[in-house]
This record gives C-alpha cells, structure tokens and sequence, in this order.
C-alpha cells in the first residue's frame, strides 16, 4: 500500500482519504493513520463488496464496523455511500454511528477542527437513490438488484448540495464518483471534493489510467488533484477480474 501526500491551497486540516476498501483486511490501513495522525478521516464510498447479492443487514460484513470503530477512536471519522453500498439501510446506518462514525447519506455536518469551520457533506451515489426507488415499488432485494441498467445509469441526489453550499465554512464533500464532478460539481463552490471508484484506472501506463467506470477507456479522473479541488483516491482494494498493474493501493492525505 502507498501512502500518497497531496497539498490543496486553503485545506486548513490534514485529512486522510480511504476509499474503496471492499471488506478487505485493514490493519495496514490503520497502521498508516495511526502513524500520520490526520485531523479528519474521509472514507469516501466502497466499504462494502456488493455480491453475493443477498437481504439482511450489510454493514456487519466482516472488518466494516471494526475498522470504523478502530479509525473513529484516531480522528472524527466521516463516510459516504458509494455504489457498492446501494443496499445499506436505516439499520446499517444506526450501526455506523455507533461505531462512531459519522455517515453522510445525502447530508452535511458543521464541525470545528483547528480554529476552522468545516462543512463537511456526502453525496451519495445514484444506484443508492435508484435501488431506494426500486424497493419502495415493492421490487425484491434481487429484482431491485437484477435491474443493472436503472442502478448504474440513476443520477445522484443533488436538491441539498444548495443549502450545503450555502452553509459558511470551509466545504468538504466526499462524493465516491469522480465523474459526478465535471457534471454536477465543478460550477458549484465546493473547496474540496474527494473521491475514489476508478480504482486508478485498473491499469497504469505513463501514469495514465487505462478504463474506469463511468468515464470509460483512458479517464481522465483516476488519480490525483483537478482544478486545486477534486482529490481522487486509487483505493485501497480490487474487486475487478482484471488485476491492478503498476497501480498500487493508495492510502491519500491531503494538507
């Protein structure tokens, strides 16, 4: 695993980003935070591995709540719902926060971190909305599932990101899906936006990631800083068939 340092202008806290975890084992993850003690952790989407499709409660997945509750004991530990976690419910988010986490389902929180005002906000993904949709329709936990065109193609939520926007302070938005950016985000007034999904573009050559979803052959957002604010993380696991080359797993801070 990689440790990766980046610096935004005006970023006021040191902030680890953890993305794309997918129930994998943690403790280097841990190891890491421990030893660069951040201010705040971002675990920006994709905690969960989605398959077996399957009901119950989703979160008590083996390593998701004990991670969380091991990274909240180091720094106020804050989560969104990436696509991965299309099927987490009520239930699942009740156990998040008693971990300590604090997740961030299409919502935003103002906390105080050295001297700053932080407004600090999740955009969820456009499958969690979709699968949402799909169930309150009396769809089956697997019809819901099976219907893959409507959950990949869903936009996100977007209605509060006004009042978010509007709120004084210092934003930080943690959306797992880098292309909602140049759609939905650039012309709003975010100062920090962090992300991960592309998981580097599966493989890197010339420091060019080779296929992402939602963005498709050679990305553009995979990895690193757009426009001094979208901060992309390459994850910290695999779940594609196609092995990760010359792609490392990255554990991000931004300072």
């Amino acid at each position: 695993m990689q440790e990766t340092y980046y610096t935004v202008p005006g970023c006021p806290v040191r902030i680890a980003l953890v993305t794309d975890l997918h129930e994998r084992p943690y403790a280097r993850v841990l190891e890491s935070l421990r030893k660069n003690r951040p201010d705040l952790i971002c675990a920006a989407g994709d905690f969960l591995y989605a398959k077996p499709v399957r009901e119950g409660i989703k979160v008590e997945a083996a390593g998701v709540l004990p991670f969380f509750r091991a990274a909240a004991a180091l720094a106020p530990c804050y989560v969104s719902l990436g696509n991965h976690e299309w099927m987490v419910t009520e239930e699942d988010l009740r156990l998040l926060r008693e971990t300590g986490a604090h997740p961030l389902d299409n919502a935003w929180e103002t906390v105080t971190r050295k001297g700053a005002q932080l407004v600090l906000g999740g955009l969820s993904s456009g499958r969690v909305s979709a699968y949402r949709r799909l169930r309150e329709a009396g769809l089956t936990m697997e019809a819901a599932a099976a219907e893959k065109d409507i959950l990949a193609h869903d936009p996100p939520v977007l209605g509060w990101l006004d009042e978010y926007c509007a709120a004084p302070g210092y934003h930080i938005l943690l959306c797992h899906h880098p292309e909602y950016y140049p759609r939905y985000l650039k012309a709003r007034g975010i100062e920090l936006i962090l992300s991960g999904h592309a998981h580097g573009g599966q493989v890197r050559l010339f420091g060019q990631g080779l296929y992402a979803p939602g963005q498709g052959l050679f990305p553009k957002l995979t990895s690193g800083v757009t426009d001094g604010r979208l901060t992309v993380s390459r994850g910290l696991a695999n779940c594609q068939l196609v092995p990760r080359l010359f792609n490392p797993a990255e554990i991000v801070y931004i300072g």
